[in-house]
């Protein structure tokens, strides 16, 4: 494979990546308080179309992103509202998001542009060329012309590192989602904790979803979320719930898109067979991640049935 094929595929890694990131940190958040959001590619449908629908009426690409991040934030608020306050399963929440999300972008446009496929050409966000490219061979040429929120997305994944690790709020949203009883006694406000948690998500989602719409595209494409909701909250499982480590399983789904990208010109195989490919792998990694972790748990209640405490 030639250099200009690894730099194409590395770039796309790049774009796949970003709103993967940028959600799956956002969303690990509120699943280290408790609150389960499987709605997160709804809320990335719902940013993507905010964006390009703000920056065409405003013609300016920060304000279609300031409008992502205050919508997300807004369905983020409901979702909390529905699982905090209501008491509502948090599944059957994020469900309703991700279908609403589907058909209300769907029917929105074809109200405002009379058409059910993509939105007309909106403004886009500017790109930057990151310093010091040139000193990298092979790949410096994927840090050519890279999305802003591109640029954003490490320090959000160092930000969420630094709440989670560092932080008394961190250990406050730790502790309202291992244990609320337990952190109501020692005076941690849990439903303010958890309000908080899931506004976060809500911010990042924002932000993935203008980077798909008015960064990676200059429109909104019907469903254009692809998913990657869904990815990202197997970014989170496969990740440990951590923000470095939901980053680097970001980074790993990115590359296989950018694989079966490549291969799509591959006349042997099948495209649809290529591409389902980054959705079946999620699954086995899933899988494994989960069996791991149920073997490990079910390893801990042995030896406490024996009375043996592990280190």
């Amino acid at each position: 494979m030639g250099d200009i094929s690894i730099v194409s595929i590395l770039t796309r890694m790049l774009a796949t990546a970003t709103p993967l990131a940028i959600m799956g940190v956002g969303g690990l958040f509120g699943e280290r308080a408790g609150i389960v959001n499987i709605g997160l590619d709804g809320d990335l449908l719902i940013g993507a179309f905010s964006a390009a629908i703000i920056s065409y009426y405003t013609q300016s690409a920060w304000l279609g992103l300031l409008g992502a991040v205050v919508m997300c934030t807004l369905i983020a608020l409901l979702h909390a509202y529905l699982c905090v306050t209501v008491k509502l399963d948090h599944v059957m929440s994020g469900l309703a998001v991700n279908i609403l999300a589907a058909n209300l972008t769907v029917y929105l446009l074809g109200a405002l542009f009379n058409s059910k496929g993509n939105s007309p050409i909106v403004p886009q966000l500017q790109n930057v060329d990151i310093p010091l490219r040139s000193s990298l061979p092979y790949v410096g040429s994927m840090f050519r012309n890279v999305s802003v929120i591109t640029c954003i997305a490490p320090f959000i994944v160092l930000l969420g590192w630094y709440l989670q690790k560092k932080t008394p709020a961190g250990m406050r949203v730790i502790a309202a989602g291992t244990n609320p009883a337990a952190a109501r006694s020692v005076g941690i406000n849990v439903e303010r904790t958890q309000y908080l948690s899931v506004l976060f998500g809500g911010v990042c989602c924002g932000l993935a979803g203008a980077f798909l719409s008015i960064s990676y595209m200059n429109m909104f494409v019907r469903n254009m979320s692809a998913g990657k909701g869904y990815i990202a909250i197997a970014a989170i499982l496969c990740g440990n719930y951590d923000p470095v480590g939901v980053a680097l399983a970001s980074l790993f789904f990115g590359l296989v898109d950018g694989l079966q990208i490549a291969l799509q010109g591959n006349s042997v195989i099948p495209s649809e067979f290529i591409q389902s490919i980054p959705y079946v792998l999620t699954i086995i990694l899933v899988a494994v991640v989960m069996s791991r972790k149920d073997r490990s748990a079910g390893h801990r209640r042995l030896l406490k049935k024996k009375g043996v405490t592990s280190k």
